[in-house]
């Protein structure tokens, strides 16, 4: 019934909007003005109407470019999120780059002026027992290999060379009650002698110092005295149970062999050490002819 009502509203003021065109000029002037205050309701309802509408219908035109809008400046926030994060992990592994070249680096120059020429061997046989601290490796005088040549696994101490053969040769472990080698502790600069005792082996002829204790962990290294060992090279860490040696002004000291040297499958053997080689033979004055 409503829009029955507004229907006939609306076909009237038109039929009315037509009557006032067909007056006479001098006479549609007056009418024109009671019509238009008698209308007045309805064309103002409509304008706000189809006013409504035209402004919804430009919002909703101006709503969906501000959505592609906003998705694409939410596309390329993405996009820079990804090369941010690709610059990051780059920048990441160039620094861990530069910490390994570092590391290499020092590694180089140690090994120039302390390793001389490291010579790979294999481990062939072990005679008798483990226990016994022996072994045979594949290399002799024809590699380069003497007799008292210094033997590691990586970085760590595993022997000497006790006799050279042609191709193989026998070598002599930590432990063996024939090796003895001069070390250092480096945490407190104190020296002494890394040998067997018994099934341990012990740091022995280190002084008592108050102002340079002795604790658990502390690394043992070669001291270079002797000039078999280069100095530098891994012997282990310092046990448990530290104590000053009863009746004497010596600690007792046990050392932690490290794990890798227990049964090692391929060995350093140190040739041609430039600081611990042999003197040259024939060193005095030549005659004249």
């Amino acid at each position: 019934m409503i829009k029955l009502n507004r229907a006939r509203i609306i076909l009237l003021s038109l039929f009315v909007s037509t009557l006032v065109l067909l007056v006479p000029a001098a006479v549609s002037h007056n009418v024109r003005l009671a019509a238009a205050d008698l209308f007045e309701p309805i064309t103002s309802t409509a304008g706000h109407l189809f006013g409504g509408v035209r402004a919804r219908l430009t919002s909703f035109g101006r709503g969906s470019k501000l959505e592609q809008d906003l998705k694409a400046e939410r596309q390329r926030r993405m996009e820079l999120e990804t090369l941010l994060a690709e610059k990051v992990e780059e920048i990441a592994r160039l620094r861990r780059a530069r910490t390994e070249s570092t590391e290499l680096r020092r590694t180089l120059e140690r090994v120039k002026w302390r390793r001389g020429l490291p010579l790979s061997a294999n481990v062939i046989r072990r005679p008798g027992k483990w226990e016994s601290h022996e072994l045979i490796i594949d290399r002799g005088r024809r590699s380069g290999v003497e007799s008292g040549a210094p033997v590691l696994v990586g970085e760590a101490v595993l022997g000497v060379v006790a006799k050279a053969g042609e191709d193989t040769a026998r070598v002599l472990v930590l432990g063996h009650p024939e090796v003895a080698v001069p070390a250092r502790i480096t945490q407190n600069r104190l020296q002494g002698l890394v040998e067997s005792s018994g099934r341990k082996i012990k740091l022995n002829y280190v002084v008592r110092d108050r102002d340079r204790p002795v604790r658990k962990g502390y690394t043992v290294v070669t001291s270079g005295l002797g000039k078999v060992f280069p100095p530098g090279c891994l012997l282990g860490q310092i046990g448990p149970g530290v104590a000053p040696a009863e009746g004497n002004p010596f600690y007792d000291i046990t050392v932690e062999l490290p794990q890798n040297t227990g049964n090692p499958e391929v060995v350093w053997v140190l040739t041609k050490l430039p600081m611990f080689g042999k003197p040259a033979v024939g060193g005095g004055k030549k005659k004249s002819p």
